[in-house]
């Protein structure tokens, strides 16, 4: 992380994402869910950001950003979360709104409520 910078819930970033089998990584955006008590850790709790869209994935439109933009049609992955390092965030690229990331955080609720 570069000295000074904070990236906060909302911030949607880029960093190393690994291949499955961990053998290499590329460039991917993803989505800062964690709140201030887990930011003011090194670490921040994310969700993935795809081109390619799934049953259950958000798509992320024009109005959903708060700031800049992604330069193509992206979908949040809410079921696909995990916790990085802050350092490994190469750069933030845009923010969404508060509303769209409610609506994240209500369909990621969904996936780990119990059943009834």
């Amino acid at each position: 992380m570069r000295p000074g910078t904070m990236y906060k819930q909302g911030d949607i970033v880029l960093i190393p994402f690994p291949y499955s089998d961990l053998s290499e990584n590329k460039q991917r955006p993803a989505l800062i869910i964690s709140n201030e008590l887990i930011n003011e850790t090194e670490d921040r709790i994310c969700c993935l950001i795809t081109k390619n869209a799934r049953r259950d994935d958000m798509i992320i439109k024009k109005e959903d950003f708060q700031t800049g933009t992604l330069p193509f049609k992206s979908f949040v992955r809410p079921q696909r979360i995990f916790t990085i390092h802050q350092g490994i965030i190469k750069k933030k690229l845009c923010t969404i709104n508060r509303d769209f990331h409610n609506k994240i955080i209500d369909k990621l609720c969904e996936y780990v409520k119990g059943i009834n």
